[in-house]
């Protein structure tokens, strides 16, 4: 689930829920001293190896489109717009029309309300805040550099997309199709940014904590890969959407080998500590309340869906607990079949599959 927000002709913005794909745009539990012990193993445990990919020449340099489009002159002319147009050609269609409201089939009507936004007092502060964190963007190209020569050597028949980062007003913090991916800059300016807690309704404090750079490009990772290999949500039963959100965490850890866990499962370190110590109890809870063939949405709310903590579960659970076991099933899965790769993993259409032939068994603590 990835909030976002979309202006209407006034420009008062609205939160509405979006889930993206690349075709289209588809908008007891106790445990202190053990905790302690994890998280120290978790700090000092050494950096993860990935693969050789020095042979890989890829290098990514994102098109900043919120740059280009609060420094164009003349906007109400058509060679304002007419640049935006010519330069971005697709992302410019999904900016105007997806992203925002400000795409219009009259070209005077959109002229103005381009012109309205970009000299909007509000909007030209939150770009140049995003211009005082992200104007140089050269440590986030050499990550997501690094990240896409990973993906290239698990995924030799894929694309590369284009990168393009914007300013849209608090919208998609990322946005596939086909070519491009989108960064949000507005979505990671830092969980005490002003804006994000006098929005209305504001951004709750559990996904605050994550509009951070550092999650950004696990993030552009995981919407590449989620808007090729998503489930279809409307016949998926509970462990479905756990082996799918786990094989996507699986993935980032291939593709992003040195980002440390808390990064890749959006768990702070307690509550990443407190899943590993509880681990086996976790599991029991599903199996023993029939959880895992459930098509009860009300369920899947509960267990496989973001949020502050899970509901049921001790206040220091993560919310979406149903995910961190379906990540250690990828994980058992895939230690059982090294002659699976990662792309094939993805392309499971079977998830069930993936369940029946993990031999998981999560240790008692």
């Amino acid at each position: 689930m990835i909030y976002y927000l979309i202006f209407n002709d006034t420009f008062t913005l609205h939160i509405r829920v979006a889930m993206l794909v690349k075709k289209s745009i588809i908008f007891i539990f106790s445990a202190s001293f053990p905790i302690f012990l994890y998280i120290f193993w978790e700090g000092c445990k050494p950096e993860k190896k990935g693969p050789d990919i020095s042979g890989i020449s890829l290098s990514i340099n994102a098109d900043r489109f919120e740059k280009d489009l609060f420094n164009t002159d003349s906007i109400h002319s058509d060679q304002g717009l007419g640049y935006l147009k010519n330069k971005y050609g697709n992302f410019f269609n999904l900016f105007a029309f997806q992203i925002t409201s400000l795409g219009s089939q009259d070209s005077i009507l959109m002229a103005e309300k381009f012109s309205s936004f970009i000299n909007d007092s509000n909007f030209r502060n939150i770009y140049k805040d995003c211009e005082n964190i992200y104007g140089d963007f050269s440590t986030k190209n050499a990550g997501l550099t690094k990240a896409f020569r990973y993906y290239a050597y698990y995924f030799p028949q894929k694309n590369i997309p284009r990168i393009v980062t914007m300013m849209s007003g608090f919208s998609f913090p990322i946005i596939c199709d086909s070519l491009n991916l989108g960064i949000g800059l507005d979505m990671y300016l830092g969980p005490a940014y002003k804006y994000y807690s006098t929005l209305e309704p504001p951004f709750p404090n559990y996904l605050r904590s994550r509009m951070h750079g550092n999650y950004m490009i696990c993030n552009a990772m995981k919407g590449w890969a989620e808007s090729d290999y998503g489930i279809d949500e409307s016949s998926a039963r509970m462990i479905d959407f756990m082996i799918s959100q786990g094989r996507i965490l699986y993935y980032l850890e291939k593709i992003i080998p040195d980002a440390p866990d808390t990064i890749i499962s959006e768990y702070s370190a307690e509550q990443l500590a407190w899943c590993k110590v509880n681990e086996k109890k976790i599991w029991s809870f599903f199996i023993d309340n029939k959880l895992l063939f459930s098509f009860d949405p009300n369920l899947m709310n509960k267990y496989v869906s973001d949020g502050p903590t899970t509901n049921g579960f001790p206040k220091e659970s993560p919310g979406n607990i149903g995910k961190y076991i379906g990540w250690q099933i990828v994980r058992s899965f895939m230690m059982n079949h090294s002659n699976v790769s990662l792309q094939q993993l993805l392309e499971e259409k079977e998830l069930i599959k993936i369940f029946n032939e993990s031999k998981y068994k999560p240790e008692r603590n």
